[in-house]
């Protein structure tokens, strides 16, 4: 039986409360997926230049006119299309106000986007399964937030993230040409190529195969500038079928094919959707875990150092006390005693100073040295060739937080990582979410059929 979102929800759920959330709130770790974001259902997210022909596939998908479409810019805005008993528009307050929908976050994004957000709901049982939002035109840049009002690039990262599938659609008047595309690519989309699809529309324009090759080496070109890959991923060359156009100029049938297998991958959002839920938890939990145990063993180092530097200044003070009493029960001058006793009073005085002086220099040295604690805790994985490059761009990417955070918190009364609680954030990562997909990749295989 396939297994359902709501269920690898309720299962990632669990995993949170019992075996993450401790260890990140212990760490001040960042905020984890809500209760809504886990629920929520499948997302399509469409992107590209204006008239690249996002609204028309919409259209098509749904076989009605949800979206407008034509030639110049149509919609400014970001329109998110989900199912309803009835044909309904609500604005982007509402949209964001519903604490039944995962959309609140938004609001961050301050009053210029809440004012380009879209509810629309149509009753079709596609919607049934997933969720499409599709998204304004691309442009060249205009300014620092292009223009628009609000930061674009981070509400498409933003909506990037929580999608299961992103389409991103180029035409052949504007293969990948546009500031904003350029800005998308780089700062939207990094690391989210395992959801990324590539669409090159409007292959009935061409009126030969010159021009199409020539539109799609562009394409091609621009896409190596920006996609930090050695090869391309694949492209999907299709059109959208108008009833009444003239048929393309060139043969249809490998554009037609590959609509429908676009087609097919937006259907598979659903799966989807769990899969990307597993990987966005063992993503959080790997990075936490490595966020804990830098930030633990830099804690211990500092104990250590304190535990010593306190030693040194004690046994100093001691023996001054210790010379101080026999003095005082010795035949030796009068004044001897009291001098000891002040001595003794400054070096207490002066080792406290000192101490404290000693720690915070101590402090700011190993949160300077976090990549060696790395190096260190992670040396027997780091050996293996096929993991280091992974190992080092997750703790690149963590760095930077565990870094505020020992800085912002007095690093010696940290928290210690427990050996049980590390052991259930182990047992989460290694056994749990690995078994959840592998019963997921079982019920998405083909069935096998019986031998003859």
């Amino acid at each position: 039986m396939e297994p359902s979102v709501d269920a690898i929800a309720g299962q990632l759920a669990d995993l949170y409360r019992g075996a993450i959330d401790p260890v990140a709130d212990r760490f001040a770790w960042r905020a984890r997926p809500g209760t809504g974001e886990l629920r929520g259902g499948p997302t399509v997210l469409l992107l590209g230049n204006h008239s690249s022909g996002k609204s028309s596939f919409i259209n098509h998908l749904l076989a009605a006119d949800v979206q407008t479409t034509g030639l110049a810019p149509t919609d400014d805005g970001f329109t998110i299309i989900s199912h309803g008993k009835r044909e309904e528009v609500r604005d982007g307050a509402a949209l964001v106000g519903n604490p039944d929908l995962p959309y609140g976050p938004l609001r961050s994004f301050g009053d210029g986007l809440v004012s380009h957000l879209r509810l629309k709901r149509r009753p079709h049982p596609l919607l049934q399964q997933l969720t499409l939002i599709d998204s304004p035109g691309m442009i060249d840049t205009l300014g620092d937030d292009g223009g628009r009002g609000y930061d674009f690039p981070g509400v498409v990262r933003w909506l990037a993230e929580r999608a299961d599938v992103v389409l991103f659609f180029f035409d052949p008047d504007k293969p990948g040409t546009t500031g904003e595309t350029l800005q998308v690519f780089e700062q939207s989309l990094r690391g989210l190529d395992h959801k990324l699809l590539i669409v090159m529309n409007k292959m009935d324009r061409f009126k030969g195969l010159q021009d199409f090759a020539r539109a799609y080496g562009a394409l091609c070109w621009n896409l190596g500038k920006i996609i930090p890959r050695k090869d391309l991923p694949l492209i999907y060359t299709t059109y959208t079928p108008v009833e009444g156009a003239p048929p393309p100029a060139l043969p249809k049938d490998d554009f037609d094919r590959a609509r429908r297998q676009l087609i097919d991958e937006v259907r598979r959002a659903p799966m989807r959707r769990v899969d990307n839920l597993l990987t966005q938890t063992a993503d959080f939990a790997e990075r936490l875990r490595m966020h804990a145990r830098v930030l633990d063993a830099a804690a211990r180092d500092l104990r250590r150092f304190r535990r010593r530097t306190w030693l040194w200044g004690g046994l100093a003070t001691l023996a001054l006390v210790a010379m101080t009493a026999v003095a005082g029960i010795s035949d030796g001058p009068a004044w001897l005693p009291i001098a000891l006793g002040v001595a003794s009073g400054c070096t207490l005085w002066g080792a406290l100073w000192l101490g404290r002086a000693l720690v915070d220099r101590e402090r700011r040295h190993l949160l300077q040295g976090l990549d060696g604690l790395f190096e260190r805790l992670y040396a027997r994985p780091l050996l293996v060739r096929d993991r280091a490059d992974d190992l080092r761009a997750r703790w690149d990417a963590v760095r930077e937080r565990t870094l505020r955070t020992g800085a912002t918190l007095e690093l010696a009364d940290t928290p210690r990582l427990k050996q049980g609680e590390l052991k259930a954030l182990s047992a989460a990562i290694d056994v749990e979410i690995p078994k959840l997909r592998a019963a997921l990749h079982a019920a998405d295989a083909p069935a096998t059929p019986p031998p003859d």
